[in-house]
Order: C-alpha cells, then sequence, then structure tokens
C-alpha cells in the first residue's frame, strides 16, 4: 500500500538484516487487517465452545491472523488455555497451516511456560523452552510471528504508564537493567529460534522509542533480521505511541499491531450508553465484572473523553465502535488492528468496521481536537492514583453525563418525529 510507507514494499527489495521483514503481512486475507486476539479465551469466555464459535466466525469472515500469548487468558485463568484452544481449533477444522498466521508472545515472568512460574530475563534456554510449549499447544510446527511480550528492564510495572521518569519507578518489578548487553543477549535468544526453524518473525510488544532503537541496533550488530512489528496499546484515550515510539518504527522499519484499539470495551460506548452493550450482559462485560484488571481503561477522566467520542461517532452517523476501530485502521503506521470480543456477535461488529470507507478528513479533524482537550486520558504519568481521586474529574464527567443524556433524548425525539 503506497500510503503505508512502512510496509517497504516486499521482503525481496530490501537488503541486510531485515530483507524478508513484510513477507508476514502478505500472507493475510487481501484487503483485512483484522488480526484476531485471544486474551479473554479461558477466563471471560469460560467454555471452549464459545472461543471456537468467535474463531468460525473470523474465518468464514476471512479474518486468518491470529494473535495469543502463553500468558493468555489474563485477569483470572492466566497462562495456556488461549494456546490450547487456538491448537485444538486448528485442528478440529483442519485449517490449512499455510493459509494462517500465527502469532504469540513469551514474558519474562515465566506465566506459562513453567509451573509455578519463574521469572527470566529472556535468555536462549527459557526462550526456547517457552517457544516448544507453545508451539505444543498451538499444535504447530513454526510459530510467524514470536514477541517480546514486555521489557524485561520494566517488568509488568510498565502497564498504565505514559511517561519513563526513572528506573526508580520500576524497581520493584524489573528483572534487568537497561544496557546493550542485555539487549544482544535478548536477541541471541530469538536467533536460536530462528536458526532452529521455530519462528519464521519477531517482534515487540509494550515497547517504547529507546527499546525499539536498542534492539534494533543489537541485531544489526549480530546479523540476526529486526524485529518487524510492535505491539503497543493504542486508542482514541491513549496516542502515547504517536510520539518518539512511532518515529523510531518508521526508522528501523518497524509496523504497528496495536491491541486495545477499543480500550477494554470502554470505546464501543456501552459504559456510557448501555444501548450499545449488544448480545453481552452489561454485568459481565470487563469493567463491572473485575474492575481491579486493567483500571487504566476504566478511571473517571477516560469516561469523560468517551463521552464525547461517543458523540461525535453519533454526529458522524457511525457507532462508536466503528470510529474507534476505523481511526485505528487508518493510521499510517499500522499493519493490522487486534480485536478483542467474547461473542459472535462482536466479532461480526468489530471485522465490519474495518470495511468502512476511510473516516473523512472532516472527522479525523475532530478527533484530533478531542485528542488535543484529554491527552491520552487512560496513560497516567505522575501518579496513578490521581486517575481515580481528583475530584473535580467526578464533577465535570457528571455534568458530561447529564448533556449526554440530554443529547440521546433529542435524538430519539427527533427520530420519532422522522
Amino acid at each position: 500500500d503506497p500510503s503505508r510507507p512502512w510496509f517497504g514494499g516486499s521482503g525481496d527489495e530490501r537488503e541486510g538484516p531485515e530483507a524478508g521483514v513484510a513477507s508476514v503481512w502478505e500472507l493475510r486475507a487481501d484487503g483485512d487487517e483484522v488480526c484476531a486476539g485471544s486474551m479473554t479465551w479461558g477466563s471471560f469466555n469460560g467454555n471452549r465452545d464459545e472461543a471456537f464459535a468467535q474463531l468460525d466466525a473470523l474465518w468464514e469472515l476471512g479474518v486468518n491472523f491470529i494473535d495469543t500469548a502463553e500468558m493468555y487468558p489474563v485477569a483470572f485463568n492466566y497462562g495456556e488455555t488461549s494456546e490450547e484452544w487456538i491448537g485444538d481449533w486448528l485442528t478440529s477444522r483442519a485449517i490449512p497451516r499455510e493459509e494462517i498466521v500465527i502469532a504469540t508472545k513469551v514474558n519474562c515472568m515465566g506465566v506459562g511456560s513453567s509451573d509455578p512460574p519463574v521469572k527470566h530475563a529472556f535468555d536462549v534456554a527459557r526462550v526456547e523452552q517457552a517457544c516448544r510449549q507453545s508451539l505444543r499447544r498451538l499444535q504447530v510446527e513454526v510459530i510467524d510471528l514470536y514477541q517480546l511480550h514486555f521489557p524485561t528492564r520494566y517488568g509488568p510495572g510498565i502497564f498504565g504508564w505514559g511517561s519513563y521518569v526513572s528506573a526508580e519507578r520500576f524497581e520493584a518489578t524489573r528483572l534487568t537493567n537497561a544496557s546493550m548487553d542485555v539487549f544482544e543477549a535478548q536477541v541471541l535468544a530469538i536467533k536460536n529460534l530462528l536458526d532452529l526453524g521455530l519462528i519464521r518473525y519477531w517482534g515487540l510488544s509494550n515497547e517504547n522509542a529507546f527499546g525499539v532503537t536498542m534492539f534494533c541496533l543489537a541485531a544489526d550488530k549480530l546479523g540476526v533480521a529486526r524485529p518487524i512489528s510492535i505491539q503497543n496499546d493504542l486508542s482514541l484515550n491513549n496516542r502515547v505511541f504517536e510520539g518518539d515510539v512511532a518515529e523510531a518504527c518508521e526508522a528501523f522499519g518497524i509496523v504497528g499491531l496495536p491491541y486495545g484499539t477499543l480500550a477494554g470495551g470502554v470505546l464501543t460506548g456501552k459504559y456510557v450508553d448501555p444501548s450499545f452493550a449488544g448480545d453481552r450482559s452489561l454485568d459481565l462485560a470487563r469493567h463491572n465484572s473485575q474492575p481491579q484488571f486493567q483500571p487504566r481503561y476504566n478511571n473517571p477522566l477516560v469516561h469523560l473523553a468517551t463521552a464525547e467520542y461517543v458523540a461525535l461517532a453519533n454526529r458522524a452517523g457511525l457507532k462508536p465502535l466503528e470510529l474507534a476501530l476505523a481511526w485505528a485502521r487508518d493510521r499510517p503506521y499500522n499493519a493490522a488492528v487486534i480485536i478483542g470480543t467474547t461473542t459472535v456477535q462482536q466479532v461480526k461488529d468489530c471485522v465490519a468496521a474495518f470495511h468502512l470507507d476511510p473516516l473523512p478528513d472532516e472527522v479525523n479533524a475532530e478527533i484530533d481536537k478531542l485528542h488535543e482537550k484529554f491527552r491520552s486520558p487512560q496513560a497516567a504519568h505522575s501518579d496513578k492514583d490521581l486517575l481515580f481521586d481528583v475530584p473535580f474529574w467526578r464533577h465535570h464527567f457528571s455534568a458530561t453525563a447529564r448533556a449526554f443524556d440530554d443529547l440521546l433524548q433529542c435524538n430519539a425525539t427527533s427520530a420519532e418525529a422522522a
């Protein structure tokens, strides 16, 4: 796609360590920019048949790209199950291996690769062990895209932050320092998998510009193929990626594969207006049933911003879900966008959003105005507790909620009159 220069054309046009990096995207269904996420399969979807039904619907709709992780599912019942269910589905449906792209992730906390989990620094032996276990669960001989789930220099403490400040912030959760020796050792762990033929490509996840740069410099120094993708949190409520991370990725030819584009379901609008909840009870919705999980998606300022994005979607004749997914799809740095679903109807709604025309310039301009107003409200910069405790946000949220109720009533009255 000439409008997305980061794809860099076909792999044959590149030279050196990055040769062939575009090939994994060419395996996707023609024109399809959807990647099926699996984080809820085994937790919020507690029945394997529910996951199978969603996978069947995705396949029928032409989605042939699945992302998972050894750590999935999350929130509860952590680890292994999501990969196992995907593997069972691939086998039971006799899906031709050459027609589907499988991505998974290894994590430094050891969740999914050992029982009990043992933390590690992405060393050669532990990464190979984790990869082989993922291959066994997925029931395949090679993984198309193998990703480092989050950096060892931060550990799980990385989530929810929009700034670095200093290493002291991550002192309690990090497993390594940030020296070049650490990056080179982790690149060599990936090289081992490439040399063994266990993976085709590799990628990063939850990384920043420094990490992208260091991994690519280490890969070039060691003669190892660079990572081809980055899986970071990105949505209308979190555009932190568009700072220096985007610049580093463009410079090194790394494309985006974002998750969280619906902010854990918040940007569907269902927490603002229950009529957007669809066919799954709001009582089962993530932020109602498991409010302690990923609270970054669920703070008052996020809901304040979301209410305005919902109103914008209404003015543009779109569902809030369509606005959020189409915006992410249209970003020039993204190759595909991960969706997360718990029902077949959600699958259909999400996939349909990718077949909409590009958002009009005037809609994008309104999105940018709201971004200038709210500035990635999902990301904390100084104190995560302040995202929930600042009293004036509650006041503004209540006022906005009342205004939004008035807007819905006005629309309903207009519809009745028509």
